[in-house]
């Protein structure tokens, strides 16, 4: 909780030395009503509250639920002018300039976007915007624009000067290396299978996206076997959600920093990788053919992509390995719950796991952990999730006491950095770039809080097949404290 408090005031900090506008926050958790709260003054003191330099979410975890929140700041106008102003929201909001209330899109619903004019003098004026988040995703843009100025955010400066910092990743090398000198210390001249771990990137977050690429690097530094993105690519924001083409430009950002690496890609979808671009734009074939496709033939035969579906298994002969890939995500399944492990993929993974060797290491990877301590927050999840769950834990749990070299299960999702083991199986959740306060993580969880601008937060694993040992090395935010290690 310190970790969250110390970078929220250093974030307030940096934001008061700027001559632009500052917007302030507060978030009140628990909010259970499908509506805008009556009255916020009623509402007491907020569960937390802080300084931003946009009218958005980010920098809010987008892995909370039922909240409500209040932003205020001012808006400098330079001369007189109609000004429309834009504000979509997921859940429900209120827009207010001046104290008059210009936009009301209140109630619980997906991406809705509405508009107003109003005519501003010269001067600063007030902006509020009341909003809360039921569940099932989140987001809110505001812009503007007048007959002399062009659509734009509260402070695009400010994000035209992060966009060329992060350009420049003066922070990648050193963290990268820091990391490295303790893995080859541990590694000695024992034969290692070695990969890193990108997961969570949220590429509609602004421009996150150069974090794929910064991990490319740490794959060749230390010469990985392959690179692993256990998904949440974030292809179900807003607005990739109602707006094709700016689906189309996160995939092309997204496909372009991989290419960074001339390596073996293998990719699990996440629940913000589905129903981009008008809710029906990315299929599972889809996600299929752009992010597993193009290494099949890098793959030599090696990689066995099942028609149609993202679960797939990939084959490294030389060490004795298969790396088997789960898909917990799918469109319009079961009220279009998105964490769930349907039975022709279990049964086929039943069948894999029956053909493949004893004592071939096998390491499962998903972007969904099925064990309790793998979801996000302390909500409950579905019943008929636990029940798929407790399959997929039961499938893989009879293979290690069958006799199978089953390495574990690592996946990503929860935003938090966790390891147990369950009936002789290891799972570990590597947290990525996924965001969680520490008010919904669930109780024993790490969670490393970071700045995209200064801080990578990659997992690279490496596993040691003749002395069954696994370890993780964090590369950015928590260093060597959120290194783990177990063995199989």
């Amino acid at each position: 909780m310190r970790r969250f408090v110390l970078f929220f005031a250093f974030a307030a900090f940096l934001i008061s030395c700027s001559s632009e506008p500052k917007v302030y926050y507060k978030v009140w958790l628990d909010w259970p009503e499908r509506n805008l709260p009556a009255d916020y003054e009623s509402l007491g003191e907020p569960s937390f509250s802080g300084v931003k330099n946009n009218l958005d979410l980010i920098g809010i975890d987008e892995t909370l639920n039922h909240y409500c929140a209040l932003f205020e700041t001012t808006l400098p106008v330079k001369k007189e002018e109609v000004y429309e102003f834009t504000l979509t929201t997921d859940d429900g909001s209120r827009l207010y300039i001046d104290g008059e209330c210009l936009i009301e899109n209140d109630g619980a619903h997906g991406p809705i976007e509405k508009k107003a004019t109003k005519l501003l003098t010269k001067g600063k004026h007030d902006i509020r915007i009341e909003y809360f988040e039921c569940d099932k995703g989140q987001s809110m843009v505001f812009w503007y624009s007048t007959p002399t100025i062009k659509k734009r955010e509260l402070n695009d400066q400010i994000l035209k000067k992060e966009y060329k910092k992060a350009r420049k990743a003066k922070f990648v090398k050193p963290q990268v290396n820091e990391s490295y000198e303790r893995f080859a210390r541990w590694k000695g001249s024992d034969e290692t299978l070695v990969f890193p771990i990108l997961t969570d990137v949220h590429t509609a977050n602004r421009f996150s996206f150069l974090h794929i690429g910064y991990a490319a690097q740490a794959a060749r530094k230390f010469k990985a076997d392959f690179m692993i993105n256990l998904g949440d690519i974030g292809l179900n924001a807003y607005p990739a959600t109602v707006d094709s083409e700016y689906a189309r430009y996160i995939l092309d950002n997204t496909l372009e920093q991989m290419k960074k690496y001339d390596g073996m890609w293998l990719y699990s979808p996440g629940n913000h990788d589905w129903d981009a671009g008008e809710g029906d734009y990315f299929t599972e074939q889809y996600l299929s053919d752009f992010f597993q496709k193009p290494w099949e033939k890098k793959a030599g035969g090696n990689l066995h992509l099942v028609p149609g579906k993202t679960y797939c298994w990939y084959d490294i002969p030389e060490k004795n390995f298969r790396i088997v890939l789960l898909n917990s995500c799918g469109t319009r399944t079961l009220e279009g719950h998105y964490y769930f492990f349907d039975d022709p993929q279990l049964e086929w993974l039943q069948n894999l796991l029956d053909s493949t060797p004893k004592e071939m290491n096998v390491l499962v990877m998903s972007h969904y952990m099925p064990h309790k301590q793998g979801r996000w927050t302390t909500s409950p999840a579905a019943d008929y999730t636990l029940v798929q769950n407790e399959k997929l834990m039961d499938i893989l749990s009879a293979y290690k006491a069958g006799g199978g070299t089953l390495v574990g299960m690592i996946t990503g999702d929860s935003h938090t950095n966790d390891y147990m083991l369950y009936n002789g199986v290891n799972y570990y959740i590597s947290q990525g770039y996924g965001w969680v306060t520490p008010e919904a993580m669930m109780p024993g969880s790490k969670h490393a809080f970071f700045d995209y601008l200064e801080t990578l937060c990659i997992d690279v694993v490496a596993v040691k097949p003749a002395t069954r040992e696994v370890k993780s090395f964090r590369i950015g935010a928590g260093g060597q404290e959120y290194d783990f290690s177990f063995n199989y």
